[in-house]
């Protein structure tokens, strides 16, 4: 997912003192939820070192969870340029790269304006109009988000979770039914004109074709897989264990923490509410180990995330200079 779409909710000006009330808001949000954060790897490394727990991280399953991730976005690329090829043209593959790869780091800066002026200025670069550039990133953003809610609301049917909120179950039962409407092509595209017009764009003139539909959709939901198979690698260099029974619940790990952590807007990158429920969710299973591991998967993301931006930049450099 981008964080493009959604930072244009705010785009509008406000008058100066309401914008400097909502940074204040917002900054206050992410440091307490950091804070929340610290505070509870804090007590699990406390658990560590007091049950004497010895912490091994193997290479070869880390190695294998970077890979996942960069997997993660290769889909996300693949379902940008079907999109982009259906309402103008498709850049090429190695443009794609860059195009794909390098806007996503303005989300680790404060606002995430950053990603949206770079991906817009990319895009132009390949004579892609902005309009149209806005309204594949605002449908990118809203299948990702829909599949990130379906695919991680199995979540609260799970039994430390339903111990916890047993009402958590009858909230995900209306989420996925009103996901599965969403991604209905008529219904999916009218939301998406809905909110283009609210936020003072040209609406799109169409839906694209099945086929151009049909492999963003399944993108959107391949990429949650791949995040959980990731996870689950990564627990496996920490634990020394590979339980693939767990798989379906990495996957709903890694879709819930992932897709809140991109609607909390206080929080560059999802930085805090997806360590927060990570560590939630996986403490049931992992114990006090789940400190060790939640770490891990934040660096892991800022690595893979500069490392393919500057991967696509150098390729772009040779390709077009």
């Amino acid at each position: 997912m981008t964080d493009l779409a959604t930072e244009a909710t705010t785009s509008a000006s406000p008058p100066r003192g309401k914008k400097r009330m909502v940074a204040a808001i917002k900054l206050i949000l992410f440091l307490g939820v950091f804070a929340l954060v610290i505070w509870t790897l804090s007590k699990q490394w406390g658990e560590i070192r007091k049950k004497d727990i010895e912490v091994h991280v193997r290479p070869l399953p880390l190695l294998l969870s970077l890979v996942t991730l960069i997997a993660v976005s290769t889909v996300q690329m693949i379902s940008y340029r079907t999109l982009l090829g259906a309402y103008a043209h498709a850049p090429k593959w190695k443009q794609m790269l860059a195009v794909a790869w390098v806007p996503p780091l303005g989300k680790y800066i404060p606002g995430k304006v950053a990603a949206l002026v770079a991906a817009m200025s990319m895009l132009r670069r390949f004579a892609i109009p902005t309009a149209v550039a806005f309204s594949v990133v605002l449908v990118l953003d809203g299948l990702a988000v829909i599949a990130g809610l379906i695919t991680g609301t199995p979540l609260l049917f799970w039994k430390p979770i339903h111990d916890v909120a047993p009402w958590a179950s009858l909230v995900s039962i209306p989420v996925v039914i009103a996901g599965i409407i969403c991604l209905y092509p008529t219904v999916f595209g009218r939301l998406v004109n809905w909110l283009l017009v609210k936020l003072k764009k040209q609406p799109l003139p169409r839906m694209p074709a099945a086929k151009e539909y049909l492999i963003p959709v399944i993108c959107a939901f391949a990429q949650w897989v791949f995040a959980g198979i990731s996870l689950l690698w990564m627990v496996q260099s920490v634990t020394g264990e590979l339980k693939l029974s767990q798989l379906p619940l990495m996957i709903s790990f890694a879709a819930l923490s992932q897709t809140l952590g991109y609607l909390a807007l206080f929080a560059p990158g999802g930085l805090g509410p997806r360590e927060a429920i990570l560590l939630a969710a996986l403490t049931p299973l992992v114990g006090p180990l789940a400190a060790v591991i939640v770490p891990i998967r934040a660096v892991a993301q800022i690595l893979v995330d500069v490392a393919l931006a500057l991967l696509g930049l150098f390729i772009l450099r040779r390709s077009d200079p």
